[in-house]
Order: structure tokens, then sequence, then C-alpha cells
């Protein structure tokens, strides 16, 4: 996955290039007035060109960093979009596969409550039934998945959610 265009590397550093000699240089020139010394070896007309120049710099670096700021605002949305629409799918895929499993409804209800992390008890509590219910649907989860823990579980959907993201976008 590419991080950032050549182009938009080169605009950052320019930018960066820029305003930092342009402040270097009104600085300089800041110091030059407060101490009363003439910088003697640039005459005054060059000095205003200098000016001039440092100040069209400095909003050419403005102006690039906004251009920057609004290139990642974008970037960040739609990132955002992709996640929205990666968990809407990812929730599909969960319910396929239990489907695929075979899992009755109170075992994916069982299931995905599992994969949220929550406890034998807390999933008891949550359903209304008690600890030795809740492990004996976990036996039935992990016989009719060929999985043999809550964690395998898990990782077996996590894992493949990672595998999209390293996919990227389509």
């Amino acid at each position: 996955m590419k991080r950032h265009s050549k182009g938009t590397l080169v605009l950052l550093v320019c930018a960066l290039v820029v305003q930092f000699m342009g402040a270097g240089f009104f600085i300089a020139k800041i110091l030059s007035d407060v101490f009363l010394f003439r910088i003697p070896f640039i005459p005054w007309e060059m000095v205003e060109v200098l000016e001039l120049m440092a100040s069209v710099g400095l909003l050419f670096g403005v102006a690039s960093s906004v251009t920057l700021i609004l290139m990642s605002v974008r970037r960040i949305d739609r990132l955002s979009d992709q996640i929205t629409a990666l968990g809407g799918q990812f929730q599909e895929y969960i319910d396929r596969q239990f489907l695929e499993w075979n899992l009755t409804p109170t075992e994916r209800n069982v299931a995905l409550l599992a994969i949220k992390g929550f406890s034998n008890a807390e999933i008891a509590r949550l359903r209304g039934t008690t600890e030795s219910t809740v492990k004996s649907q976990l036996t039935s989860i992990f016989r009719k998945t060929g999985l043999s823990s809550r964690q395998q579980l898990t990782t077996y959907f996590i894992e493949d959610l990672v595998s999209t993201l390293d996919q990227g976008p389509q």
C-alpha cells in the first residue's frame, strides 16, 4: 500500500524549505533592525527583493500546507468510509460463516458474545441461562466449527479481517 505520492512529498519538502528560509530571512532582518547593524554584503534594493520573495515563499508554504491538510482530511474521510463499509461486511461475513457451520440461532448468539470477549458467566447472565448451559453450547459450537477454543473462534474472524485490510481498497 502506497503511503504518500512522490509529488506530495516533494511539495511538503519544498514548502518546509521555503518556510524555513523565509522565516530565517525575516528573523535576520528583525535582528539587524533591533541591533542597528546593516548587513554589509546586501544592498538595500536587494533586501527589498528578498523580503518580497520571502513573503511570496511564506504564502506558498501556507498554501501548500492548506493543500496537504485538505488532502489528509479527504484521505481520513475515505478511510473512515472504508472502515464503516468493512464493518458491515464483516458482520455479514460472520453471519454467513455461522450459517455455513449450521449454528442454531442460540449458538450464533453465544458464539458472537464469546467473540466479543464475554466470559461464560457474563454470557449466562445476558442470556438468562446457567453457566453450564453456556459451556455445553460452546462445546457444540466448537464441535460444529472444528475449532477448540474461544481464542481460535475469535482468531478465525480477526485473521480474515486483517487480511481484508491488508489487501486495501478494491
